[in-house]
């Protein structure tokens, strides 16, 4: 069963300061943060984290990346290992600066769409990834390289991948979260059509 999830990483911000903006409480238990909908942590290098399930979870709305991003960097992840759809973005001043999508599925092990000027190691990411995807096609090994693109750029902005062990980052420690109704991510998860 693959993972279905969502992560935004913001940049030199207090976790209260997040948690206010988006309208978020702590919920209890820490844990993994794959044991919950909703989970922060924060790193040690000044990136704060919120882990959401599923992929397209509002975490990844442009109205929520674009308040968060209103005075600091912000990078977010989408990963549905399912159809092997992997995107990382980037944004600054409520702006989004750069977009590498894998869509997968489809679209084929190659697939790679990318917007603005991803920063290094981009290009050394995209010609060890693209070279290997190269290899396993000639080889007759059905694997899926390109997908790593936007992950490790993601990682080597913030500091964390969903499927590896992530120095400074304990996985059992992620902190429960909760939405406020009223707040700024329960208001971008509702359907434009529902009033209530």
């Amino acid at each position: 069963m693959g993972v279905s999830l969502a992560w935004v990483g913001v940049q030199a911000t207090s976790a209260h300061d997040i948690h206010a903006i988006l309208g978020l409480t702590e919920a209890g238990p820490s844990g993994h943060f794959l044991d919950f909908a909703l989970s922060g942590f924060a790193l040690a290098s000044g990136w704060h984290l919120i882990v959401a399930k599923p992929c397209d979870h509002a975490i990844r709305s442009d109205r929520v990346l674009a308040a968060l991003s209103s005075q600091t960097s912000v990078v977010a992840c989408s990963v549905e290992e399912h159809v092997m759809f992997m995107s990382a973005e980037s944004w600054r001043g409520s702006e989004q600066v750069w977009d590498v999508k894998h869509r997968g599925g489809d679209f084929g092990d190659s697939d790679l769409v990318v917007i603005g000027a991803p920063p290094d190691p981009f290009e050394d990411l995209r010609f060890r990834c693209l070279s290997a995807q190269e290899s396993a096609i000639r080889s007759g090994l059905s694997v899926d390289h390109v997908a790593d693109i936007p992950l490790e750029l993601a990682r080597s902005i913030v500091g964390f991948r969903h499927d590896v062990t992530n120095p400074g980052i304990d996985e059992r420690t992620f902190q429960a979260l909760r939405a406020d109704p009223a707040g700024l991510l329960a208001q971008a998860a509702r359907p434009w059509w529902k009033f209530w």
